[in-house]
């Protein structure tokens, strides 16, 4: 609904300085930095900088209480193959400083910029201008070129690009919308990320180790995200969504619950160089520890584009439905100088209202089926955590 305004301001110029407002104050304010602000990052001994980080690893029978020093004689005492004086790996924490030297840090930082810019002006703000209906374009269209070259374009894998372009064809026989289906296909490596995460973050592997531990909160985000998208799948699939309203209410809901929980799927990518390296350590007699020290650098060098590919799709789908409420046949009725292509104009707004609406259905549709079918791999053994 938009707000009343008690000034007449050229609705053009209104949503201009509200949006260049929103986004300087996102980018001086350093807001996208704030959602993996106090992550923990992970490096080894010999890349240890000057303000002495903390060593994060011990035993997996031991407590996770005293500082290493008040536990080195009871250390050496147990001859323990791997404690916490000698801790092979160090924990930072992330801020905007040591975010900004990621690669990508500015593909991150515009994927969040730009919804925060945009949107709210073209929900809130009277929709008397043509700057409204195209706004939400901008996010959308620059998230669809983020997912496409983080997560297609650079993988050197055959595999996964043929789940992809197999995630592209279902997506399109399934919704009759190649525009759905180019979206909505994009979000199955994402969420098969996403399911990696989810399985480290609530211990699935059982493995003991306190650093993989995740808080409460964050273990209910990564439960309601996969629960409340799968829910609002199932109930559009099945018809049991009475309205339209009710439909945009619970996709925009699974979406913000995905954005949240973002936060803890970060995490539990950082911690999977940790559980990937702790296994090659003890696996054998001779640990492989090269693999070890190239995943924990792999994983710390490419955190900003994988922070990107979790949070581009839920963003998306917020995107998508903004343009869906900014669009309709209403729009263009009072608004001068269009009379000549009127017409042409209001198909347009119709059809990309219901095309953006598909579109949202079916990003989240993908996004929950390959989440869910993920854990399920993982639950029966066919796939692993390396």
């Amino acid at each position: 609904m938009a707000v009343p305004l008690p000034i007449p301001i050229p609705p053009a110029l209104l949503h201009a300085a509200a949006s260049l407002a929103l986004a300087a104050a996102a980018h001086f304010l350093h807001l996208p930095s704030l959602l993996l602000y106090s992550l923990h990052t992970y490096i080894h001994p010999d890349a240890v900088p000057s303000n002495t980080p903390r060593a994060v690893l011990r035993s997996p029978g031991s407590n996770a209480g005293p500082t290493p020093s008040s536990k080195r004689s009871a250390a050496n005492a147990n001859a323990s193959p791997f404690d916490a004086t000698s801790a092979q790996l160090y924990r930072l924490r992330l801020s905007h400083g040591t975010l900004a030297t990621r690669p990508h840090f500015a593909a991150y930082h515009l994927a969040l910029l730009l919804p925060i810019a945009l949107l709210p002006p073209a929900l809130l703000l009277p929709a008397a201008s043509a700057v409204s209906p195209l706004a939400p374009l901008v996010p959308a269209a620059y998230l669809f070129v983020a997912l496409l070259r983080h997560v297609v374009l650079p993988s050197p894998r055959p595999a996964l690009l043929a789940a992809a372009l197999g995630a592209l064809l279902v997506a399109t026989l399934l919704s009759f919308s190649p525009f759905a289906g180019a979206l909505a296909s994009l979000a199955a490596l994402p969420a098969a990320r996403f399911a990696r995460a989810f399985w480290l973050g609530t211990d699935q592997p059982r493995t003991g180790l306190a650093v993989l531990a995740s808080s409460a909160p964050a273990r209910l985000l990564l439960h309601l995200a996969v629960l409340v998208s799968s829910a609002a799948s199932i109930l559009q699939c099945c018809g049991f969504l009475d309205g339209v309203e009710l439909e945009v209410r619970l996709l925009a809901l699974a979406a913000g619950l995905q954005l949240l929980a973002a936060r803890a799927a970060v995490q539990m990518y950082l911690n999977e160089a940790v559980f990937c390296w702790y296994q090659r350590l003890h696996a054998s007699r001779a640990p492989d520890t090269e693999y070890g020290r190239a995943k924990v650098f792999l994983h710390n060098h490419h955190l900003c584009a994988v922070a990107t590919q979790l949070v581009a799709p839920s963003l998306l789908v917020l995107s998508l439905l903004a343009l869906w409420r900014v669009q309709g046949k209403d729009f263009f009725e009072g608004v001068e100088g269009w009379s000549g292509a009127r017409d042409w104009l209001v198909g347009w707004s119709v059809a990309m209202k219901e095309a953006s609406l598909l579109a949202a259905r079916w990003v989240v549709a993908v996004w929950s089926a390959v989440t869910v079918g993920t854990l399920v791999c993982y639950k029966r053994g066919w796939l692993f955590v390396l």
